[in-house]
């Protein structure tokens, strides 16, 4: 079974797959944000990369924002909710898992469950696990049948937060005759007796 990837991992393998050579363009902003990242910085640190015209750079910035949590993260991510690039999206709900999701952005997360990407409904479901469980487990259970496995393999990751509700163990027991080793795996360690 595969480790989990952190936002940072994530900005490491972006970065480490940015052409040196490159002088300008999303690459070497990648590397730029990547030393940036790597010293703590506070959030105006950030903000000339969570803005950017690439995509890809924009979410490498939810990654660093997401590894750091500088002071004014949940505001800076509630922004990038609504970014024009799905994994932008994606990555920023994602994010939520770490920063915290509170009533108003679990909405949203509950909401992005039906997003045409699946990068947005996969972080969707990975925020939900940062939410109360009362709304997060319900929108869970019907993740679990997203056709796309990376949404359901989220959906779970987000459940194992919540397995102290019956519901969340219940939503689990479903999911074993899942398609994917993965989904099946990460729903049996959760179901798994406590020792």
């Amino acid at each position: 079974m595969p480790a989990e990837r952190t936002p940072a991992a994530l900005l490491r393998e972006a970065a480490a797959t940015a052409e040196p050579r490159a002088v300008t363009g999303p690459h070497s902003r990648l590397l730029r944000l990547l030393a940036v990242a790597d010293e703590s910085p506070e959030l105006d640190a950030l903000l000339p990369y969570l803005t950017d015209g690439e995509p890809e750079v924009r979410a490498a910035a939810v990654a660093a924002l997401a590894e750091t949590v500088p002071a004014g993260t949940g505001p800076a991510l509630a922004a990038r909710l609504r970014d024009e690039g799905a994994s932008v999206r994606g990555a920023a709900f994602g994010a939520l898992a770490a920063a915290g999701c509170p009533p108003p952005l679990a909405e949203r997360a509950v909401a992005a469950l039906d997003d045409p990407a699946w990068q947005v409904r996969a972080g969707a479901a990975a925020a939900l696990r940062a939410a109360a469980a009362v709304r997060a487990v319900p929108a869970l259970a019907k993740a679990l049948a997203d056709r796309n496995a990376d949404v359901r393999k989220a959906a779970v990751l987000a459940l194992l937060g919540h397995v102290p509700a019956p519901e969340a163990r219940a939503a689990l027991a479903t999911v074993a005759a899942d398609p994917d080793a993965d989904v099946r795996a990460y729903a049996a360690r959760g179901l798994a007796p406590v020792s």
